[in-house]
């Protein structure tokens, strides 16, 4: 059905409700300049990409003067051709100039069709697109840089990289099964190799994934009773979110804050002090703090200067000195020495009261949620069940115990998973599912 749609002009007012500046009308496909040139007309033929200043008109009634820009297929976002308006911003005149263009014969577009048509008409691949829709939600910074990385098409790229690699095992595996005698045992262990390869490269994309991303990164305060989390985490609010007092064992359930800082962002869980001696209801809020702890993309495990105490052997956590207040620089030295002993790598020295150390904080926080610029990071679940599929296809293709033509079916289908990643063979349900997410 999308299929026979792509013949249609589509058209969509391509900027958010409500008043601004400027409001932009988009129209995409065979139609759309001759309806431009109908509602805006120009007397002489304007270049592609270039703006005209025009009056938009209907049924002899000016609407609006703004500028009007005529983007020639292929070379546009969908590859047709496309005409956008750049109205001022009322809603009023933006949905008469929308209804202005319905009137000459466009279709309005559904949810992701621009986006759609793009994918079809080979303008980016499928993983591109979708990395369109994630640049417009994305919320901080780190959703930012990952989008655009997607869609320069770095995603793309490591993917394509590795169905090369199995399309050439794979073609000599063919050969093998047709001329035995050509497959050598070095040819064979080097084929062995390229797929450990891939597997090695897929499994960390897939232990990389933040597919949770939109929501910001998970970090968690832990540690012992009492050692200044709640307060740590009123400080980086700005406010007293959550209740503070000097008697241990006041947080029992873990509490979720979102908590912003500059262009990025945290879901923060302040959670029940780890102690042995719990019990009851302290004992089971504890127990949901080690859950969360589980979870988390970062945790910060506090230290308190006048009291330290260490993480449990096996938690992957980070060391925040807090209550640097009731210690001096020799104390504070000492702990970061046995940090270092331990392994443990210290990420901030802080005092809640008095705000030292809070910035230095913020700012490594803000450094880990942007992470490695040069990552493949993969935030779509669809492309994480992509990955696994395929992984788990090429541990069959790997075991030297089935026959070759069996390994080489396995192979096939590995490719095949990765390859929807693309788009390559994808059912037109899944595009319609896909696309249907979008603004």
């Amino acid at each position: 059905m999308w299929i026979d749609s792509m013949k249609d002009t589509i058209v969509a007012v391509a900027t958010p409700p409500g008043v601004g500046a400027i409001a932009i009308v988009r129209l995409s496909g065979p139609e759309a300049r001759q309806i431009g040139q109908a509602i805006a007309p120009v007397r002489r033929p304007t270049p592609s990409h270039q703006l005209a200043l025009v009056e938009v008109h209907s049924g002899g009634v000016m609407l609006d003067h703004g500028m009007k820009v005529e983007m020639h297929g292929p070379r546009s976002f969908t590859g047709e051709d496309v005409v956008e308006l750049h109205l001022h911003g009322s809603r009023v005149v933006a949905e008469s100039v929308l209804h202005a263009c319905l009137a000459k014969g466009a279709r309005l577009a559904r949810a992701g069709e621009f986006s759609l048509r793009a994918f079809i008409n080979g303008r980016m691949d499928l993983s591109q697109a979708e990395a369109v829709a994630d640049l417009i939600l994305s919320r901080d910074a780190a959703g930012q840089r990952i989008a655009n990385a997607q869609l320069r098409g770095k995603l793309s790229s490591a993917i394509r990289e590795i169905i090369d690699s199995l399309e050439n095992v794979l073609a000599h595996w063919r050969v093998a099964l047709d001329f035995p005698e050509y497959l050598d045992s070095d040819e064979e262990e080097g084929g062995q190799d390229r797929l450990a390869d891939c597997r090695g490269k897929i499994q960390l994309m897939i232990d990389r994934a933040q597919v949770d991303l939109g929501k910001g990164l998970m970090v968690v305060l832990c540690g012992a009773p009492n050692v200044g989390k709640s307060t740590l985490l009123n400080a980086l609010l700005g406010e007293e979110r959550v209740l503070v007092d000097a008697a241990s064992g006041t947080t029992r359930d873990p509490i979720e804050v979102e908590v912003g800082s500059g262009a990025s962002r945290f879901r923060m869980w302040d959670t029940a002090g780890v102690s042995e001696e719990a019990s009851g209801l302290e004992a089971r809020g504890i127990a949901m703090s080690k859950e969360r702890m589980a979870q988390a993309d970062l945790c910060l495990w506090l230290v308190a200067s006048d009291a330290p105490v260490w993480p449990v052997d096996g938690l992957n956590a980070r060391v925040v000195v807090s209550k640097t207040d009731l210690a001096d620089e020799a104390r504070i030295a000492a702990i970061e020495r046995e940090a270092t002993d331990r392994g443990l790598e210290v990420v901030g020295k802080v005092s809640a009261v008095n705000g030292c150390g809070m910035a230095e904080l913020t700012d490594r926080l803000c450094g880990h949620t942007l992470g490695d610029q040069d990552e493949v990071v993969v935030v779509r679940q669809r492309h994480v069940d992509a990955l696994c599929r395929a992984n788990e296809s090429l541990v069959q293709a790997g075991d030297d115990g089935l026959t070759l033509d069996v390994r080489s079916v396995e192979l096939e289908r590995a490719a095949k998973h990765l390859g929807i990643i693309l788009g390559i063979n994808v059912d037109a349900e899944v595009l319609d599912q896909i696309f249907s997410e979008f603004c």
